[in-house]
């Protein structure tokens, strides 16, 4: 950079002390900082798009054969989630079956008892009221 006084037409002594203004050459070196700034831009790019684009090697054999075998864990997996689900609704059917049936029998063993002490000398039968 290079420093150049340029003085004005007015005096120092009537206005105030004014300072020196400097002045780049040509704009070389703004053009050289513009430069830079787009170099340092440039190489931040490059480095970025590299970490993102980094060429892919082929896997080994070795490598393939475990990603089936995740595969092959996920299906086993999947398999047992599904038998267990179906266990879980296989019980609860079997568990109100049992609940009909226990009160199926129930009911059949509470109709011989009402069925077999007959009382004729009891009141009339009791009328019902619903409630809506």
């Amino acid at each position: 950079m290079t420093e150049s006084n340029q003085t004005s037409a007015v005096p120092l002594s009537v206005s105030k002390e004014k300072k020196a203004k400097i002045f780049y050459e040509y704009g070389k070196d703004a053009l050289e900082l513009a430069l830079s700034v787009a170099n340092m831009q440039e190489e931040k790019a490059l480095r970025k798009a590299e970490k993102q684009h980094q060429p892919q090697v082929g896997k080994s054999r070795a490598e393939r054969k475990d990603r089936n075998r995740a595969r092959d864990k996920r299906k086993r997996l999947e398999e047992a989630k599904a038998m267990i689900t179906k266990r879980r609704a296989d019980t609860k059917k079997e568990k109100g079956k049992s609940r009909k049936e226990s009160k199926s029998r129930l009911r059949q063993h509470d109709d011989v008892k009402i069925t077999a002490p007959e009382d004729t000398t009891s009141a009339a039968p009791r009328k019902r009221v619903s409630f809506a």
